[in-house]
């Protein structure tokens, strides 16, 4: 909760700072996850395990859409091509049950090591209704009417982590730890006030102490994305 707070009174300070050379943007796009790990810590059925090379999906063009929104400001008592930018983004991560996964750890209290279908344990591990990121960035751009752009930014993730381990389902929105983003793109004007713009992102969270139902879960979200969208300026 103090993070939230600590992003919106950034946010608000942001808006109050607001002039001229303000740029707010709508996206939509698709995300690439990477494969990544998944532990469980679940005392109710003493069961400790790490799954390995975990495949994930996106299904961003399925609803909920991934789709991100953005505020930027030019820094002009820095230089004027410099800007901060208060960004959300909405992604979703899906696991299959039906691939084979690498396990250790101990399952029932007995030890386990070995390969097995990912849906034996765990029948469901998703974060569908919004692997969310709230971020705070800063960038530099080249030119005017067409401007490329990079940016590097930081922020928390808010996931809605939803799991079924056992067939004991559980999920919630929380807030949870960093992520770190590095983008770039290009700004293309086409009208006095409006602009088209494109990106690739690159973002970098790990999700720990997520509540699953009996105890706690932990991931690292790697993840590519590529958004399209429109901004109007001010």
């Amino acid at each position: 909760m103090k993070r939230i707070i600590f992003f919106i009174y950034v946010t608000l300070l942001f808006q109050n700072c607001l002039a001229q050379d303000l740029i707010i943007g709508a996206y939509l796009g698709k995300n690439f996850p990477l494969n990544t790990y998944l532990k469980i810590s679940q005392d109710i059925n003493e069961t400790f395990l790490k799954f390995e090379n975990v495949n994930l999906t996106d299904k961003s063009f399925k609803f909920p859409l991934y789709y991100g929104v953005k505020i930027s400001k030019s820094l002009n008592f820095v230089n004027p091509k410099v800007f901060a930018e208060v960004e959300f983004i909405h992604s979703k991560v899906y696991s299959n049950p039906e691939q084979k996964v690498k396990v250790v750890g101990i399952y029932r209290n007995s030890l386990l090591d070995s390969v097995i279908r990912f849906g034996d344990i765990v029948q469901n591990f998703s974060i569908s209704h919004g692997l969310n990121y709230l971020i705070l960035n800063f960038g530099y751009k080249f030119g005017n009417k067409i401007s490329p752009f990079v940016k590097f930014g930081f922020g928390i993730s808010i996931p809605h982590f939803e799991t079924t381990i056992d067939s004991l389902s559980f999920e919630r929105y929380e807030t949870n730890d960093f992520v770190v983003q590095f983008a770039g793109g290009l700004n293309i004007k086409i009208h006095k006030h409006i602009l088209l713009f494109a990106e690739g992102k690159y973002t970098y969270g790990e999700i720990v102490n997520a509540g699953i139902y009996g105890g706690t879960a932990e991931t690292l979200i790697k993840m590519f994305h590529i958004a399209f969208g429109l901004g109007y300026t001010i």
